[in-house]
């Protein structure tokens, strides 16, 4: 008989190979998730679709490896995984942040520092600062990004993680390395160099020698400090990884810029910039152009260095307007108070209770036991809220309202457990296929409604349509070997709704012109 730890083996494999070989990875978790299918070994499903995400992220497959990443997240959360909720959070943080989705991944890092101190894991709660401090460092406030590692550094003599001590010791680095205090940095950066050999983690060693580097080079050790990016440029090829290569390719381009190698310096700065739009990681982009404009003035073009620093400009403000300051510092002072709590042992076990407590029955008052996801009170109340808003801004707001072809079929035909799973299943797939914003709840029975804020005409259909597809695609055999199921599509936007029933009775109507039509349709 196939055990549970067979495919937690499996699922190690294929975390393991995500950093190494994407093709590996993507087969192993992929037969991890079948297995789980086969043996309704749920924890071994979630896994499986988060480290085919994590191998999906090393390319620039960001959308799908997100919605990947929310739909394991969202299985953890039916399933009560905590440690896999926590997973899920980092990783979609991270992938947010390598966007330069700042404004999200600081909420994803946020949701994962206050379930850290709800869980009492040292390990979540160090994650979740090294993620927040890279936000400041994104913004060039190397003060605030060193005062959250070394927070997090605190609780290093609590952990037996040296993956996770790499990560920090490598990230203080970076942060001693933006303030110019280089000898520090080196130190830093040398001792997070050997975790990182020890644990044989090739991206935390291409970033750690990418970063010695560059110390290096500031205290005039050019030689050793050449050879090391070289080194690290020959292991961030081997990785395929844009985003290493793009930060590796910078550091290369600013030292021949520096000793005005011209050629090697175009050379450097035009691979790294491709690298970095092809990770669309906007905070890198405008760094690349304006060291292409800062070379082309040195070479007397004058009209591509005004070209390539107005890109630069423009990239700088729109990845600088990400995150307001407000917000940084609205979590800043969030920080301070956990700590606060923190010291009171019994104050943090008390709030964890509560605070579980209080989560339990808002979950039960608005969320649906089956799916995990909204259910009609929780979205009559989020969403009356939301249409209420789009009205007085002036917004635009689409409702889909979803119905499952020949549902009867499937509970006469397969039994209500089989039911059962394909309401769980269709919920996640609306869910992975929808935007953070967007309202996804389960109206009653079959029916699914999605609420789009800023979504109208052509741009609502384009997800009616995704989600269609979406669904009708997904390998149904994985639950039953006689499944294929379908969903129809009714889309309104308002026009002089004055309720959110009004819109819902206007959606159901076209939903209903859908059914009429031969069902597996979008109409409007």
């Amino acid at each position: 008989m196939l055990s549970h730890s067979h495919i937690d083996e499996i699922n190690l494999r294929a975390r393991q190979m995500s950093l190494q070989s994407k093709e590996s990875a993507l087969l192993l978790s992929e037969q991890a998730c079948q297995l789980a299918i086969q043996t309704e070994y749920h924890f071994g499903y979630a896994q499986g679709l988060l480290n085919h995400a994590r191998a999906l992220a090393q390319d620039p497959f960001f959308e799908e490896s997100i919605a990947l990443m929310r739909h394991s997240l969202m299985l953890g959360e039916e399933h009560d995984f905590q440690q896999h909720i926590v997973d899920c959070l980092q990783e979609i943080a991270g992938a947010y942040y390598c966007q330069c989705e700042y404004d999200l991944a600081l909420q994803y890092w946020s949701y994962c520092l206050d379930l850290s101190l709800n869980l009492s894991d040292d390990d979540a709660y160090i994650q979740a600062n090294i993620g927040i401090g890279q936000i400041y460092f994104s913004h060039d406030d190397f003060v605030a990004a060193l005062e959250h590692h070394r927070q997090a550094a605190e609780y290093i003599p609590r952990i037996k993680n040296d993956k996770l001590i790499a990560c920090l010791l490598i990230n203080l680095g970076g942060d001693y390395l933006g303030l110019l205090q280089y000898d520090e940095a080196l130190k830093v950066l040398q001792d997070g160099l050997l975790f990182a050999k020890k644990i044989d983690h090739p991206e935390y060693i291409s970033e750690a020698l990418c970063l010695i580097g560059q110390a290096q080079w500031a205290l005039g050790q050019l030689d050793i400090a050449r050879c090391n990016l070289l080194s690290a440029l020959k292991i961030n090829k081997k990785l395929k990884n844009q985003w290493c290569l793009a930060s590796n390719y910078l550091a290369l381009g600013k030292i021949s810029l520096a000793v005005r190698d011209d050629p090697l310096a175009s050379k450097y700065l035009k691979q790294g910039l491709l690298h970095a739009q092809r990770r669309n990681a906007a905070n890198l982009v405008f760094q690349f152009e304006a060291l292409i404009a800062e070379l082309a003035e040195l070479n007397g073009d004058f009209k591509l260095a005004l070209a390539y620093f107005k890109r630069f400009h423009l990239g700088q403000q729109a990845v600088k307007n990400q995150l307001s300051p407000h917000k940084l510092q609205a979590m800043k002072m969030q920080l301070e108070m956990e700590s606060a709590r923190l010291e009171n042992a019994d104050l943090r076990r008390q709030r964890a209770k509560q605070h579980s407590e209080i989560q339990r029955v808002e979950r039960l008052a608005s969320y649906d036991g089956l799916t995990g996801i909204l259910n009609r009170r929780g979205l009559e109340e989020q969403g009356c809220e939301l249409f209420q808003r789009q009205r007085i801004n002036q917004q635009s707001l689409s409702v889909l309202m979803i119905d499952v072809d020949h549902f009867k079929r499937v509970n006469d035909g397969c039994g209500h457990p089989v039911g059962d799973k394909v309401l769980r299943q269709i919920a996640a797939l609306l869910k992975s296929g929808c935007r953070q914003d967007d309202l996804v709840g389960r109206y009653g029975g079959e029916e699914f409604v999605v609420l789009l804020p800023n979504h109208e005409g052509v741009a609502a259909i384009e997800v009616g349509e995704r989600l269609r597809s979406i669904v009708d695609a997904w390998i149904w055999s994985r639950i039953h070997p006689e499944l294929k199921i379908t969903i129809s599509v009714g889309i309104a936007s308002i026009v002089d709704d004055a309720s959110l029933e009004a819109l819902l009775d206007r959606s159901d109507q076209c939903l209903y012109q859908a059914k009429q039509q031969g069902r597996n349709r979008v109409v409007v």
